[in-house]
């Protein structure tokens, strides 16, 4: 119902507003740049090493999803299986989330509306969105519970004048795209609106020699609609959003394999997902601050994801998954309007319901008793949770600032499971729930209006959850994940703003750190917890523009995450010393800019990730030794259009974003590919 609700109620008002004629409001004018920003200045931008990538910074670094944000900000890496979302993982200096059950460690917000867990973050990252990344521990300033850090999305809000966008792309292996905003305020009244729909699609980069054909094709479509209006002395927005999601097969492909761009899958397979989101924002100015209110219901569905586990020519196994998600958020925010108070401040209560359920067909060979060994999963998992969280900046001086911040939350989580196979049925019923404490504490000291240092404490955590495919109930069950994190640094700015600079150094200990493996000799798949993992590194980031034509910006992340003390619950081996699955030895990430005054630009980008495992042995099998990918635009945009000429991954790099130790398979990532695109403003 949610679904279609949203669909039609956005395609209604969005004709409706195509029809009216430009009116005047007071609103928001919001530009496009192509700068990306070391930021600080925001209540939320204040409380740890942060970085903004303005909406021009978004596209030209030509960042189409979340999954393509590894290395964007050091220290930032997504193990992406390529199923828009399903199966990865989102890590921040080593901490973050497993692929299905473990709650997330980088909080994702789309407009101030959270999102749940990491299965579900939007798939598209839209032409014209900013994008923030905020690292370290966020719990005490957000709602939703960041531990590792918050990664936030915000679109363009309508300007004075009616205004339509129009965008078109067509490139390598069949790739169309379509994508079109309309917004401005609507004749007669002060309500404003802004709708967006698009389209994209392209032939798949893995060649089925069973089928004959490239079975891994991708076609997403969606729109999204945002009325503005004031009734009485608040603010309001209403939101509405659909996704439809209808992808080939998971791309996966033998790490035996001569050849990662081929299969030979007797199964095609399939990805299908639906997203649909209805949420109500109010804001109104008081005498001591703004208050916000944020309400949101949200539904994710997965049916179906089909996978050829072999990847070979016999139907040996295979697996069937439906699950779907459904979040409702609500969340009270009251900050200061930080027009330089001695103290800026944020406090809030934030609650969720997340629901959670599933149903899953996997087949293995179980020879000799089994020739076929099929289990049917179908499972429950509720987690309620409300939290009270506050943070403050006290402005000591000119020069120096100190902030303190605090989050209380209690959290219920509850599992009703039902697996069924020839050896019997296992069910699993229990709840278990928790209250926890975390808080933070930093300062600011400017030594000069160009340098400044700066230091922050956080301890932070991860909720206990519900492993859903483990017989044993009394393995089902995870524990609680706890960090205590400490980071120092200093950051430099140019009088001119030719020049931003910022080193961090930073020491993470976590306890219980949370896991997902597979049970040795069975088709059970749980969350472990490693009693102890330490997070050492540095992160470097510069923005230079020596003319105001040309930019060049980097960041730069080394990361040492290790097993202090983990011994395999299975094995026995002692696996202390190894490095975590997941955590990149580095990550690199830069650009260089040159506009001509007649509208010309040139823009070059790169990214290098360093050696990662995927696995706790750290097997050279399941080991991608690092990678370096070269991207390229050259452009022309003025007031009324922009077309741009593109190519990735230049030199055809090969690399695998994702391994699979249980099947031996990897994730290549994208091939070399060209395009490109064209954008009209009207």
């Amino acid at each position: 119902m949610l679904k279609n609700l949203t669909f039609f109620a956005a395609f209604s008002c969005g004709c409706t507003a195509v029809l009216a004629q430009s009116g005047s409001g007071e609103l928001d004018i919001y530009e496009l740049s192509p700068i990306r920003v070391i930021a600080g200045d925001s209540l939320s931008e204040k409380a740890g090493p942060t970085s903004a990538f303005t909406t021009g910074a978004v596209d030209l670094y030509q960042m189409q999803s979340v999954q393509e944000t590894t290395g964007l900000v050091p220290n930032l890496f997504v193990a992406s299986s390529e199923t828009r979302g399903y199966g990865d993982s989102i890590l921040m200096r080593g901490m973050g989330n497993t692929l299905f059950f473990s709650p997330a460690g980088v909080a994702q917000y789309i407009d101030d509306v959270p999102s749940g867990d990491v299965f579900t973050y939007s798939s598209e990252l839209l032409s014209g969105n900013a994008l923030t990344v905020h690292r370290g521990g966020k719990g005490t300033v957000f709602g939703r519970n960041g531990p590792a850090g918050v990664i936030e999305i915000n679109s363009l809000k309508p300007m004075q004048d009616q205004r339509v966008e129009v965008g078109l792309e067509a490139g390598s292996f069949d790739r169309l795209a379509f994508r079109a905003n309309v917004s401005g305020p609507i004749s007669g009244s002060d309500v404003a609106h802004s709708l967006t729909v698009y389209h994209n699609e392209r032939d798949g980069y893995i060649t089925n020699a069973s089928l004959g054909r490239e079975t891994d094709t991708r076609e997403a479509r969606g729109a999204h609609y945002s009325l503005f209006f004031s009734p009485g002395e608040w603010n309001a927005r209403v939101k509405l959003v659909k996704e439809d999601i209808n992808d080939g097969s998971q791309r996966l492909s033998s790490l035996f394999s001569p050849d990662p761009f081929a299969v030979g899958s007797d199964l095609e397979g399939e990805t299908q997902i639906e997203r649909g989101q209805i949420s109500l924002h109010l804001d109104r100015e008081l005498g001591s601050g703004v208050f916000k209110s944020i309400t949101a219901l949200q539904d994710w569905e997965l049916d179906p994801s089909t996978v050829d586990l072999d990847l070979s020519p016999d139907p040996i196994s295979t697996s069937w998954i439906q699950q779907d998600q459904s979040l409702l958020t609500q969340e009270f925010r009251w900050e200061s309007d930080e027009q330089g108070n001695p103290v800026d401040w944020r406090v809030g209560l934030f609650f969720m319901d997340k629901d959670t359920s599933g149903d899953t067909t996997r087949v293995f060979p179980a020879p000799p008793f089994f020739p076929v060994f099929t289990e049917d999963t179908t499972f429950s998992i509720d987690e309620q949770e409300i939290a009270a969280y506050g943070h403050a900046f006290f402005n000591i001086s000119e020069e120096f600032v100190i902030d303190v911040g605090v989050r209380a939350q209690e959290t219920d989580t509850s599992i009703d499971r039902s697996k069924t196979s020839p050896v019997g049925v296992a069910p699993v019923l229990d709840d278990q729930s928790n209250t926890y404490l975390s808080a933070s504490a930093g300062f600011d000291f400017n030594l000069s209006e160009y340098v400044s240092i700066f230091g922050r404490s956080a301890t932070g955590f991860k909720p206990r959850g519900y492993s859903a495919f483990i017989n044993d109930p009394s393995m089902a069950a995870f524990a609680d994940e706890s960090s205590w994190s400490n980071e120092i640094g200093f950051a430099f700015a140019a009088i001119d703003d030719t020049v931003e600079l910022r080193i961090t150094g930073f020491d993470i200990s976590i306890d219980d750190y949370q896991l997902e493996r597979s049970v040795p000799e069975s088709t059970d798949y749980l969350v472990i917890n490693a009693d102890k993992v330490s997070s050492q590194g540095v992160e470097s980031e510069i923005v230079w523009r020596p003319v105001p034509s040309f930019v060049l910006e980097g960041g730069l992340g080394f990361n040492d995450v290790t097993f202090d003390r983990h011994i395999d619950p299975f094995s026995g081996a002692d696996l202390g010393g190894l490095e975590v699955p997941f955590t990149p030895e580095y990550t690199i990430r830069g650009s260089a800019r040159y506009s001509f005054e007649n509208g010309f630009f040139l823009q070059g980008t790169f990214r290098s990730i360093g050696e990662t495992f995927f696995d706790e042995s750290n097997a050279g099998l399941f080991r991608e030794g690092g990678y370096e990918v070269y991207d390229a635009q050259i452009g022309f945009r003025n007031e009324q259009f922009t077309v741009v000429v593109y190519g990735e991954n230049l030199g055809d790099e090969f690399y695998y974003t994702f391994i699979n130790p249980q099947i031996f398979a990897g994730t290549p990532g994208d091939p070399e590919s060209y395009g490109v695109r064209l954008d009209w403003r009207f």
